[in-house]
């Protein structure tokens, strides 16, 4: 007999996720002040015995949510098993097995649609209407957890403070900050503490507020303000040190196996370079490759953050913007071409067939200019774009059929895909023959004829116009969201 199946979900929780979560929580925070009152080690243990009670919990009801539901789902397959075994045998030619009622069928049905229901629903799944219960006895679980604490030195999870690092910066610091911060630990250690560790900016706010006013009369107006600025460069060097230690960085450093890349990681941006470097190195060897090809300097570390967060900013607002405009256009009933993660690729975003029968064009422009005066993707690439994704909605469908040949395409895909390849000749002949100054008004009757519609959406930007020349060519604005504000490029 195999013991209850644990699966440790608390072990992919992030310390500075708990620490930011812990912070905003009145009720956490008092605990925290507690149990700092009652310990030699202050606010350190009481702030690791807090994670390592998130982390136990969350591993616990991940426990028991999960294993619930394997155990649905292995009912599931059994009742799924016996329904196609019964139809398996009646659509043969056979009756009803023997001992299987008609009723009975009725049950399994029911009795399936029921575990299918109750495994939609998180804690209904798990208890149903009973309080959730981690334990028979709550005193004997509570001394489990505090003994796995203790046998564990008090390093919940994968968190550790990084005291050399934070020692280095006092030592950094001028020595009036060091004097402003010796008196502050002599009177007040809890609060001081609590403004250094703090995991968010309110956090830090309401932290450094309150050791000043603890230390109100105790330290003159200017040692406060070197108080103030020696809390925030200890922060940001212990933040630095949660978020990458030295043995993180030098397992980074030596996949890397371009030397100049290696060197600009090694002193680069903790936030952006180097956990790009930890977490996806084949994303950034990409981005400097590209970078380097537009001419960048092999010694540019700055230049390289730049160039890393523009990218990340555009790219992240064209994924939000092409799936915030599929889910936000009501008025297109079936997609051919669906967002996804290549923004970067050419063409349209968006192509789909609206309640009405038309067929909707769309490129979305989710950047931050508030008016578009080009969108190649539907005026000088349109005949291109036309004729491919006509291509491809056709390879797609012949690739259907040789899978199943028994599928056949809906009409109404098959009459649309017509119609793109028909307007892509009729527009090609528009742009070849006739006068410049014609060729919007016939371009958008080309369109219109055949029931094709060019839409610009902005569902994570501010765009709100587009010119007059693509007011002619048929194009229109269509809303679909509102603009995500993001922080200026200078930012962390």
């Amino acid at each position: 007999m195999t013991g209850p199946r644990r699966f440790r979900a608390g072990r992919f929780l992030d310390a500075a996720a708990v620490h930011a979560a812990a912070d905003a929580n009145p009720r956490l925070r008092r605990f925290m002040r507690t149990i700092a009152e009652h310990s030699e080690a202050g606010e350190v243990r009481s702030r690791r015995l807090l994670e390592h009670l998130i982390r136990r919990i969350v591993d616990d009801v991940g426990d028991l949510h999960l294993g619930n539901a394997l155990n649905r789902l292995e009912r599931i397959a059994v009742l799924r098993d016996n329904i196609a075994a019964i139809l398996d045998h009646v659509l043969e030619g056979g009756t009803l097995p023997e001992g299987v009622r008609v009723a009975t069928l009725g049950e399994y049905f029911e009795q399936l649609s029921t575990e299918m229901r109750e495994l939609s629903r998180p804690r209904e799944g798990i208890v149903g209407d009973a309080p959730l219960r981690l334990a028979d006895d709550a005193g004997a679980y509570a001394d489990s957890l505090l003994r796995e604490f203790d046998a564990g030195g008090g390093a919940a999870g994968r968190h550790a403070e990084p005291a050399a690092i934070v020692g280095d910066a006092f030592r950094a610091m001028p020595a009036d900050r060091q004097a402003a911060l010796r008196r502050a630990a002599e009177l007040e250690p809890a609060a001081l503490w609590r403004a250094v560790a703090a995991e968010t900016e309110a956090g830090k706010r309401s932290a450094v507020a309150d050791l000043q006013t603890r230390l109100g009369g105790r330290l003159t107006p200017d040692e406060l303000a070197r108080l103030r600025t020696a809390v925030d460069d200890l922060g940001r060097a212990r933040s630095r040190g949660l978020q990458m230690s030295d043995a993180r960085l030098a397992d980074a450093l030596a996949r890397i196996g371009d030397p100049d890349l290696r060197a600009v990681v090694a002193g680069g941006d903790v936030w952006l370079t180097q956990q790009l470097a930890v977490h996806n190195p084949e994303a950034l060897a990409a981005l400097w490759r590209r970078f380097r090809d537009g001419g960048g300097r092999a010694d540019d570390g700055p230049g390289f953050r730049a160039y890393l967060r523009h990218d990340m900013v555009t790219y992240g607002r064209g994924v939000l913007g092409e799936y915030s405009a599929a889910f936000s256009l009501s008025s297109i009933e079936l997609f051919l071409k669906g967002p996804d993660a290549n923004v970067k690729v050419a063409g349209t975003d968006l192509v789909g067939i609206g309640h009405d029968g038309w067929v909707w064009l769309v490129d979305d422009k989710s950047h931050r200019a508030t008016s578009v005066s080009g969108v190649s993707a539907l005026t000088d690439n349109l005949v291109v774009n036309l004729r491919r994704d006509a291509a491809d909605f056709r390879d797609a469908i012949a690739r259907l059929q040789r899978d199943d040949p028994g599928f056949t395409p809906d009409p109404r895909i098959l009459d649309a895909i017509s119609r793109m390849e028909d307007a892509a000749a009729e527009i090609d002949r528009i742009n070849r023959r006739g006068s410049a100054s014609t060729r919007p008004a016939r371009i958008s009757a080309a369109l219109a004829e055949r029931r094709l519609r060019l839409r610009v959406t902005s569902a994570a930007g501010e765009v709100r116009e587009i010119t007059q020349a693509l007011r002619d060519l048929g194009l229109a604005v269509e809303p679909t969201g509102t603009p995500v504000p993001l922080p200026p490029t200078g930012g962390r």
